[in-house]
């Protein structure tokens, strides 16, 4: 029986999609008579020196016992096996196109520097030594082509669990699920919702990253005066309780910037036939949201989101029809757990 072993970065007490994406990679596996496991390495990124030891650490593990490794995320693909096949999920943004940005994390120092080259010179070693390279989108490729000059394949991941949504009745609200972050930018759509002159509210459900990251979305709803307009709901919800809030919304708002892949948000908003609204910098989004065929892609400036809620509010079978076409786009993708364990295995 073959043994692989799926191997993913853990940061202390956050989970979001690509932890879900590990824990349901190991189950496909094991429901097609494959033995998998799951490897968590532990990792923090700040102070940005801890980096550099995480890729020592990572890359002084040795897995025996395994016919198959692989990772996902760095600095996992620093694990040395001699059948390393990468499903690339992301590399250190901070040091690639997040340089130079708000989102740079790491110092502007010569030290900085220093590090920046080390996780360069790291990949280019350690992703080149992966028989195969797979990425979960084309912004991850072409990131990883244009930084490190090295050639991937696009493995899209399938939903987790497609069987849990359905569509209803729209509600008179947009529905934002997703980890609250800078990253993510609730804020911006907190921002957008004082100009939304339809009676649509918004609803934003998903755990912080940071308590500040909490903190600078409950102050700019209240800075706002939108407490009568916003509901907050900061942890995680349960998966039923998500399918419901998108079974009854107007569609779907997810502006992450620069999103590495489409996002398990765009999924789910699709199964339920809801469209998307998401902006012309978040990146993987922009493959299955197509600007008014599957939703509605605009500037990330307050006042365009704002428009393009109330044009979801204003024609509500548009709506629906936006919807629906999302979820015949995805599913002529012909993404599938069958392509993903068949690659990965081959």
């Amino acid at each position: 029986m073959t043994r692989v072993a799926i191997a993913n970065v853990q940061a202390p007490f956050l989970r979001g999609g690509a932890e879900l994406l590990a824990e349901s990679l190991v189950a496909q596996f094991q429901s097609r008579g494959v033995e998998a496991h799951l490897i968590r390495v532990p990792f923090a990124w700040n102070p940005a020196e801890l980096v550099l030891d995480h890729i020592l650490a990572t890359r002084l593990l040795r897995l025996g016992n395994i016919d198959r490794l692989i990772p996902l995320k760095f600095p996992a693909y620093a694990l040395q096996h001699e059948s390393k096949v990468v499903w690339l999920l992301h590399q250190f943004r901070q040091a690639y196109d997040l340089w130079g940005t708000p989102y740079q994390g790491i110092p502007n120092t010569p030290d900085g520097a220093r590090i920046r080259q080390i996780i360069f010179n790291a990949d280019n070693l350690y992703l080149n030594e992966a028989r195969r390279i797979y990425t979960n989108s084309e912004v991850t490729g072409k990131r990883l082509s244009e930084f490190n000059n090295i050639s991937s394949e696009i493995l899209y991941p399938p939903l987790i669990a497609p069987e849990l949504y359905y569509c209803d009745d729209a509600d008179d609200y947009v529905f934002y699920p997703s980890r609250i972050s800078p990253a993510k930018r609730q804020t911006l759509v907190v921002e957008a919702m004082q100009y939304v002159r339809s009676r649509t509210r918004l609803v934003i459900a998903g755990p912080p990253d940071t308590p500040d990251d909490l903190r600078a979305v409950k102050e700019r709803i209240e800075q706002l005066s939108l407490q009568h307009r916003i509901e907050l709901y900061p942890y995680w919800i349960s998966d039923q309780e998500k399918a419901a809030f998108f079974a009854k919304a107007l569609g779907c708002v997810y502006i992450p910037l620069d999103e590495d892949s489409y996002g398990y948000v765009t999924l789910e908003s699709f199964e339920a036939q809801k469209p998307v609204v998401t902006c012309t910098d978040s990146g993987g989004t922009r493959t299955v949201v197509i600007d008014g065929e599957t939703g509605w892609v605009v500037e990330p400036h307050p006042r365009e989101i704002a428009e393009a809620i109330d044009r979801l509010a204003s024609d509500r079978s548009h709506a629906r029809e936006l919807g629906a076409a999302g979820l015949e786009l995805v599913r002529g993708m012909g993404i599938s757990w069958d392509r993903v364990v068949e690659e990965l295995l081959r």
